[in-house]
């Protein structure tokens, strides 16, 4: 696949319809934001005060799996011109169990993978990146169906999908040193061309 191709479509996606991107770039930022806080908060505090830090950043990690589908399913439709709503978008979704145990059994998986050896561990992360799509797009698929077919559609493509994760470095880098300002754009840019790149997968 052309990585140039696709990034360019991404760009030309978020162009079209910002505020929508611009409302995974919010949520994402502030999730990340407070992830940050309670971790520089737990530093110098006693152990009560750790353990409720703790609690509190498990509840934004929930927040986020509960989040990755409904992201998935928006940013497919932005890229495919489905686009009505963001409320439609987001909440029209009937299988929220389903979704929530793929992502969760997805997690399992790959943490007992980077537990055996740290590099299988990366490769299988890659095996099941595209679940939280496979899941958006069809309400009647099964988990092992959906992580079954993340694994045939990412077949022979692991690598270019690693060498396009860190061809976002810089933008990573620049949203860090901005506080992140520049991760207003760089957010959407980046969940815009991993959905042009399932896109390409799946079709």
């Amino acid at each position: 696949m052309n990585r140039s191709s696709i990034k360019q479509q991404a760009k030309e996606d978020i162009r079209q319809n910002y505020v929508p991107w611009l409302v995974v770039g919010l949520i994402t930022l502030s999730i990340t934001i407070f992830q940050g806080y309670f971790r520089l908060t737990d530093s110098n505090t006693i152990l009560e005060t750790s353990a409720r830090v703790q609690v509190q950043e498990r509840w934004l990690n929930l927040f986020e799996i509960l989040l990755l589908v409904p992201f998935s399913r928006l940013a497919i439709h932005l890229c495919t011109g489905r686009f009505r709503s963001i409320k439609e978008s987001l909440f029209k979704n009937e299988q929220w169990l389903r979704d929530i145990g793929a992502l969760l059994l997805v997690a399992l998986y790959t943490l007992l993978w980077t537990l055996l050896f740290i590099i299988p561990g990366i490769i299988k992360g890659y095996s099941y990146s595209l679940v939280p799509y496979i899941l958006a797009e069809d309400d009647t698929i099964s988990i092992t169906e959906a992580i079954a077919l993340s694994q045939r559609l990412t077949e022979g493509y692991k690598w270019e999908l690693f060498v396009m994760d860190w061809s976002f470095i810089l933008w990573d880098l620049a949203t860090s040193l901005t506080i992140g300002l520049v991760g207003f754009y760089a957010i959407p840019y980046k969940k815009a061309t991993w959905t042009r790149y399932y896109l390409q997968l799946s079709r």
